[in-house]
């Protein structure tokens, strides 16, 4: 941990940004935690695996590796002490690992691929997807435990990624609306990205959102704590560098009005991914700027700097006695920041980890 590992304690923040918080005064406060996570060996296998996160005695643990065809992208519970994780764009493999270590696969029977996340719902289990044969987007329903394909619509656009469920059970979508070749790669022309609302039963658009900057990228989703707003991480596209690297990193939807509440950034135009923050706001790494940063609504024209990491993306939150935690997976181990403390384990073998992880209870 020599180079870029710096986490402000919440007690170096404004008092509303840890509204509700306290300095944790437990062990529970600090207890071990399992973690499913992603990784590139150095020999350039790809494996998911989980990880005992002990942070009392400040060591982190492998507990059990299942190995993949190629990279994984996002990780699912579900709901049962079990995840699923699923290739990144453009691999044809998605994977199940129940509670007791059972695996099942399932590989895609023609030629779509999918696109790095799933989710979970009352319906099934849904996948973004993309035909490679003209780049349009599509949305899969799948049996969540056999992983037998249930059902597939087309979507009006290209490069769909990740997807959530509103309260009321409708699905909305992230469009990344980047051309991208049959190997997934970006290719070049016009971008056109949107948030999409969907009917679950039938795939059907309800509603389109659109940013007025045809240069950025809508890319993954998170719901606030309180569930009045949702944030998406945003990825510039702009030919300029200048441009691309004071891009926007964040957009906001509440009351069904998508807005940008932070003009610029110090992130160089990437954010990695984001996930609630305690009085709901938002934690967003900013992968390439090596960064943690939250955005809150009691002040939401700024960004507020938690962390300085070595290529942080993964973010995970979790309730704990002194209030909520915020976990962010870096190029080095895991950080761990909440208000009164902040912590760092180091990865306990050669690993470079991938763009998202999931805590098991």
């Amino acid at each position: 941990m020599q180079r870029r590992f710096l986490l402000l304690a919440g007690s170096a923040l404004p008092a509303w940004a840890t509204a509700g918080e306290h300095t944790p005064d437990s062990a529970a406060d600090w207890a071990a935690q399992t973690l499913a996570l992603a990784w590139r060996r150095p020999d350039g296998r790809d494996e998911v695996g989980l990880l005992r996160l002990d942070w009392d005695a400040q060591r982190m643990q492998v507990l059990g590796t299942w190995g993949l065809p190629s990279r994984a992208h996002g990780l699912s519970s579900d709901g049962r002490g079990g995840f699923y994780a699923v290739a990144a764009r453009a691999g044809d493999w998605l994977l199940h690992v129940a509670a007791d270590g059972r695996a099942r696969w399932a590989r895609q029977d023609g030629p779509w691929t999918f696109n790095g996340h799933v989710l979970p719902h009352a319906a099934g289990l849904f996948a973004t997807e993309t035909d490679p044969r003209d780049d349009s987007a599509h949305l899969a329903l799948r049996d969540p435990d056999t992983l037998v394909l249930r059902a597939r619509w087309a979507l009006d656009g290209r490069d769909a990624h990740q997807l959530v469920v509103q309260p009321d059970g409708r699905l909305l979508i992230a469009l990344g609306g980047l051309p991208r070749s049959a190997d997934g790669r970006k290719r070049a022309g016009p971008i056109a990205s949107a948030l999409l609302r969907l009917e679950p039963e039938t795939g059907r658009e309800q509603r389109r959102w659109t940013l007025p900057d045809a240069h950025i990228s809508l890319r993954h989703l998170a719901w606030s704590l309180d569930g009045r707003r949702l944030g998406l991480a945003l990825q510039a596209e702009h030919a300029d560098a200048a441009q691309r690297a004071d891009a926007p990193l964040l957009a906001v939807l509440e009351d069904d009005h998508l807005q940008l509440p932070v003009a610029g950034g110090p992130g160089l135009g990437y954010a990695g991914d984001l996930c609630a923050a305690p009085g709901g706001g938002f934690v967003l790494s900013a992968q390439k700027a090596g960064l943690g940063l939250l955005w809150h609504p009691d002040a939401p024209a700024r960004w507020i700097r938690i962390a300085e990491l070595t290529e942080p993306c993964a973010l995970q939150n979790q309730a704990t006695g002194a209030g909520q935690a915020i976990l962010i997976v870096a190029g080095r181990g895991v950080a761990r920041w909440q208000a009164g403390g902040a912590r760092m384990l180091a990865w306990p073998q050669a690993m470079v980890p991938d763009n998202h992880a999931l805590l098991l209870a």
